[in-house]
């Protein structure tokens, strides 16, 4: 397979396999990226675009959060793309005075880092937000966050590793794999063989799938997500908006509905998200999810409830049982790297995807390896193996 080997062969062409494909091209690597279906057709091209920053559950993760945000400004002229880069900011909805209190500290941990945040009572956050609800809230946190599009986020850096010399090809599923004594020597799919060096898998929410068919018990966990967008309208909400503990509900509940709405620079609003656990991997919307989003739109912003939706849509939402992503070889076998499972997507998969290029390219490794490594998820029989 002299035309289809390549030093690094990435499968996955969401945001972190286009963007560890960029940092490894740029480095001067041979890399050749495999991606079953279209560029960021997974979880990828369905998320909302938020880059925030409030989110984090560790000093250590916002540490990181915050740099991968001040990295993010200068992307769009890195790879020469306008990315529609915005800072909207974050206005997080607070209720009672339990909330109050724990997004408090919150606000000091960002101000402690020379972040934009602020405590808002009820009457500040009716004049930021006029179209908004307010009666039943004690007011809202204010927070740093960006927004951009994430499918020129996604096809921007595919776009530079092509410019770099990555070899990208789409519509190539993964059908099976060739190994020895704990050594991945290549992949098959329909078209072809490919053979790696290094194997790279960024399969996102696929992550378990994918490496079930190598006998890899891998923990990806997932949600099903849905959200609908809106006709365009006039300039009508200028902040992102959102409730409290979003990702504790996003990963923690049967079924339920939490509010995450921002409006884009086209005039149309995106709303989400209907949320249920689930256990297999479905395209499709639920009978419930829009119906449910509709509803708790409507009572938070009574002036637009005649709004009309233009299209609903679904994504499994990927985290891993202890929410950290994984990056780095899995146990058992010499050449297989993962990275998956990204908390906070936007902001820390191009910081992390640059940091692990170079961790593979130079040996360079970084301060994250082991709490980041994907032993953690295993057994440590599994881990020594």
């Amino acid at each position: 397979m002299p035309g289809n080997t390549s030093e690094f062969l990435i499968i996955g062409g969401g945001f972190a396999g286009t963007a560890i494909a960029y940092y490894l091209a740029r480095a001067g690597s041979e890399v050749r990226l495999l991606e079953a279906n279209r560029l960021g057709s997974g979880t990828s091209g369905a998320c909302a675009g938020r880059a925030q920053v409030i989110d984090a559950h560790t000093e250590d993760y916002l540490d990181l959060l915050v740099a991968g945000f001040r990295y993010l400004s200068q992307l769009p002229q890195e790879l020469d793309l306008d990315l529609e880069w915005e800072l909207p900011g974050h206005l997080t909805l607070l209720r009672n005075a339990q909330e109050w209190q724990e997004y408090s500290a919150c606000v000091e941990r960002l101000r402690a880092r020379d972040l934009p945040a602020e405590m808002l009572d009820r009457k500040s956050l009716q004049s930021l937000e006029p179209q908004l609800y307010t009666q039943d809230l004690l007011g809202a946190s204010y927070s740093l966050e960006g927004h951009l599009n994430p499918f020129r986020f996604c096809l921007g850096f595919a776009h530079a590793a092509r410019q770099a010399g990555a070899a990208i090809e789409t519509g190539a599923a993964v059908t099976g794999w060739l190994q020895q004594h704990g050594h991945i020597t290549g992949v098959q799919t329909a078209q072809a063989s490919y053979s790696a060096g290094t194997v790279i898998l960024a399969c996102g929410a696929w992550s378990g799938q994918v490496l079930a068919s190598l006998g890899i018990d891998f923990p990806m966990k997932f949600s099903h997500a849905e959200a609908v967008i809106t006709e365009p309208l006039p300039r009508l909400i200028h902040h992102h908006i959102g409730m409290t503990g979003f990702y504790e509900v996003v990963h923690g509940q049967d079924q339920t509905v939490t509010l995450g709405l921002g409006q884009h620079p086209n005039g149309t609003l995106l709303i989400s998200n209907a949320i249920e656990k689930s256990e297999q991997i479905d395209p499709r919307s639920s009978a419930w999810g829009m119906p449910a989003i509709a509803r708790l739109f409507a009572e938070r912003f009574p002036d637009l409830r005649r709004v009309r939706f233009l299209r609903t849509w679904s994504a499994p939402s990927p985290y891993l049982p202890d929410y950290l992503p994984a990056l780095g070889w899995l146990p058992g076998y010499d050449n297989l790297f993962v990275t998956a499972g990204f908390h906070l997507a936007i902001p820390t998969i191009p910081l992390l995807s640059r940091q692990a290029a170079a961790w593979l390219v130079n040996g360079e490794s970084p301060d994250w390896q082991s709490t980041f490594s994907p032993r953690r998820l295993f057994s440590p029989s599994c881990s020594g193996a």
